[in-house]
């Protein structure tokens, strides 16, 4: 009787131990992060569906006109994607940024491009950083309509900014007020009002004034050349350009200073531009967009998907193209 309890000790100890054994590798492999996906200098693995949408703000009678691009698998449409609403720059249209949108998309996020009104004499920044909220607003309005395409498509909770130049301007405004926003990515922002005109409410400065105010991670990839002057005025003067807003921001935040480039150089199809009224260097613009894309996307997937790897990607990359005598990098 001894011989058989002592023996069923053992045959029980035996399984508790293979047990264990089992949860703690089943633990490994389901904890681990998922093998294969691209790095964010390739496309990823998601097909991009685009559309146009129309958000109306019936207390101001103001519509925008937004591309919204979705990531894809073969089943369909992701749910619960983070949210990054691109803003393009002054007079251009979102079509000018395409590429981005597209990058992030394949990414995984869902990108909205609003067509912001834009007049030479009658942009009000503070009005676009409102619409800037509209679309944030409507976007997850949407995703919680059944009736509507976007419905359980984004993550309220995941919401990042980006834009370029005056875009990136107001993409910092509107973070300043609005809490939900986790993260912003901007290219060659640019600080700068109304030549023509000094209102502090039309246009409010962010840089040194608000930029304390935004406790999100923030990314600045800014042109060398941006501050010479070419015409009248220099596209990104050096006292309201990418390196003010950076100085001025609450760590974390990542400054790139892309050496010989142009403030121009980050819109798509600026390679045919037979006209720039910004200075412009000798570096190709299709590497320009193609690493600040790659930036702005291993920047989201870190701050918004809570990738790691992501991370350690754009930290050896950077590391790389600063080597490369390409960029120089300012962190804090």
């Amino acid at each position: 009787m001894e011989r058989e309890a002592a023996a069923r000790r053992e045959f029980q100890r035996a399984w508790l131990l293979w047990v264990a054994l089992l949860a703690v590798c089943l633990g490994l492999v389901i904890g681990r992060p998922a093998t294969g996906s691209p790095p964010p200098d390739a496309t990823g693995p998601y097909e991009v569906d685009a559309f146009q949408a129309e958000f109306h703000d019936e207390a101001s009678d103001r519509s925008l006109e937004v591309l919204v691009l979705l990531p894809l698998t073969a089943e369909g449409p992701l749910q619960s994607r983070p949210l990054i609403v691109f803003s393009h720059g002054f007079l251009l249209v979102p079509a000018r940024y395409r590429s981005y949108g597209d990058q992030l998309a394949s990414h995984g996020f869902v990108v909205a491009m609003p067509a912001l009104p834009m007049s030479l004499l009658g942009t009000a920044h503070a009005r676009l950083a409102d619409d800037v909220r509209l679309v944030v607003d409507e976007m997850i309005r949407s995703t919680e309509d059944p009736e509507h395409r976007l419905f359980g498509r984004i993550d309220p909770t995941r919401i990042g900014l980006a834009g370029h130049s005056l875009g990136g301007k107001v993409s910092l405004l509107e973070a300043v007020e609005d809490k939900r926003i986790r993260a912003v990515g901007v290219l060659d922002p640019v600080d700068s009002g109304s030549p023509l005109l000094d209102d502090p409410e039309r246009y409010p400065s962010v840089a040194p004034e608000l930029m304390p105010e935004i406790s999100a991670p923030l990314l600045f990839v800014g042109a060398e050349l941006g501050s010479v002057l070419v015409a009248l005025t220099p596209c990104a003067p050096e006292d309201e350009n990418y390196q003010r807003f950076y100085e001025a921001a609450n760590p974390p935040a990542i400054e790139i200073t892309q050496l010989g480039v142009g403030h121009s150089q980050y819109v798509d199809g600026t390679d045919q531009d037979s006209y720039d009224p910004c200075a412009r260097g000798d570096v190709p613009s299709t590497w320009v967009r193609e690493s600040s894309a790659r930036y702005l996307t291993a920047f989201f997937l870190h701050t918004l998907s809570d990738s790691q790897a992501a991370m350690e990607w754009l930290d050896e990359r950077l590391e790389q193209d600063e080597a490369a005598g390409r960029i120089i990098v300012r962190r804090k």
